[in-house]
């Protein structure tokens, strides 16, 4: 990110013009619980990220073909819906970070299952808490959303919840990652 601060104009206009308010608005979002405003806070920071890597020079590309159809996806799932049910960001890399309220899990699940499904190799393609209540996609969502299933595109996904913040696990067994820093 060195090259973007010394290159990337758009950098620049967002520390002075953009994150004041932002984080005003994010922490106003999370005092009140309110995911709407989170979760477009939460893609709209992502995009802009994105934008100053490619604003950079020469320019940084952290995202594959993956992520830009994971973005497309979730763009068009909340289009279909009455209000924003999952909000996108990405790591400095192409490994997507999904937030959605509890009630939506399952459904969220059955989504990703639906147009990233794993292949037979992959045993072990859901990590984590919770993994309840995936089922198929109604014919209606998917021939809205009028994406192709991108078979073994994700390697496996990690299922978390919010927790009371971080702290030492001691017994190796509760942890989702193994020795060797790969998902359990």
């Amino acid at each position: 990110m060195q090259a973007s601060v010394e290159t990337s104009e758009l950098l620049k206009y967002r520390a002075k013009c953009v994150v004041p308010d932002r984080m005003t608005q994010m922490e106003t979002a999370i005092e009140k619980k309110d995911f709407q405003t989170f979760a477009k806070l939460t893609m709209q920071d992502s995009n802009q990220f994105h934008a100053i890597c490619l604003d950079t020079y020469p320019p940084i590309t952290y995202m594959n073909d993956t992520s830009r159809k994971i973005i497309s996806l979730m763009t068009k799932y909340n289009s279909l819906q009455d209000e924003i049910k999952v909000a996108y960001s990405y790591d400095a890399g192409p490994n997507a970070v999904l937030f959605v309220e509890s009630k939506n899990v399952p459904e969220l699940l059955s989504l990703v299952k639906h147009y990233f499904p794993p292949t037979e190799e992959q045993s072990n393609y859901f990590h984590g808490v919770d993994l309840q209540g995936i089922k198929d996609l109604d014919k209606i969502t998917v021939s809205s959303i009028g994406l192709s299933p991108s078979v073994g595109a994700l390697k496996y996904i990690i299922h978390t919840k919010i927790g009371d913040g971080p702290h030492l696990i001691n017994n190796a067994e509760e942890a989702l990652i193994g020795v060797n820093g790969l998902p359990k």
